[in-house]
Order: structure tokens, then C-alpha cells, then sequence
């Protein structure tokens, strides 16, 4: 999957916004294993908001929806005033049909329930990154 995918594009940025250390960097794994992508952590909302309002570019951003300081469906709501194109994954162990519609409501361009398996993440991230499946 990483030549397919970059054979139609350059290295791609990632933010990952997810307060879990362990998970951040399960998904960082999962992401290198798989995508040519530098990969940036975010620990919390507000620390989300600094790197994006810093002039930093990501072509995906995966946010998980319970965060410290600023929760998850803010920082989706704030990104989106400014950044209307980028694509936008919610993760969320929160599988509540509510939580779900709120998250498209506010501009999510998919959704997640966690845990996902690492195969479902893989094609959501290259349907995202413009791949395909």
C-alpha cells in the first residue's frame, strides 16, 4: 500500500490528537507501517488548536473525541471555521448514535469506534489520504 499511495502523492502529515500516550503511538505504528507520513501528536484539544493555528499543513487529522482541556468535537468545530477541506477522522470509544451524528454534523469526514482494528484503520486512512481501498 505505501508505493501505491505514493505513487499519487508526496509524504503525507498527520496529526493526531489523542490523550492516550499508548494509543497515539499504536496509531502512529500503524500509520508508518503502512503510509509514507510524517506524524505529529497532539495530547490534548488545546495543544491541537496551537499546531494548527501555528501554520502547520496536515493533510489528515484524527481526533479523538474525549480530550483534556478542549473535548474532541470543539476542536472538530473550531478546525473547521478555518481549515473546511481537510479531512477529518473521530475516534471515539463512544459508539453513541448521538455522539456519531454530532461528529458528521459538525464536518467529521469519517467515523470510528474504538477499538478498530488495525486493518478497517488502514482503509479508512488511504480512502482519506485519496488512495482507495
Amino acid at each position: 500500500m505505501i508505493n501505491r499511495l505514493n505513487k499519487i502523492c508526496p509524504r503525507k502529515r498527520i496529526l493526531i490528537v489523542e490523550d492516550n500516550r499508548m494509543h497515539a503511538e499504536l496509531l502512529s505504528i500503524i500509520i508508518r507501517s503502512s503510509f509514507d507520513a510524517d506524524i505529529t501528536v497532539a495530547e490534548n484539544g488545546r495543544d491541537a488548536l496551537d499546531k494548527i493555528t501555528e501554520g502547520s499543513v496536515f493533510d489528515l487529522i484524527i481526533i479523538d473525541i474525549m480530550l483534556p482541556k478542549i473535548n474532541g468535537l470543539d476542536v472538530l468545530k473550531t478546525i473547521r471555521k478555518v481549515y473546511d477541506k481537510v479531512p477529518i477522522l473521530m475516534l471515539s470509544a463512544l459508539n453513541d448514535k448521538e455522539i456519531i451524528k454530532k461528529s458528521y454534523d459538525e464536518g467529521a469526514t469519517d467515523y470510528a469506534a474504538k477499538p478498530i482494528r488495525n486493518e478497517a484503520l488502514r482503509d479508512k486512512i488511504s480512502v482519506l489520504l485519496g488512495g482507495g481501498v
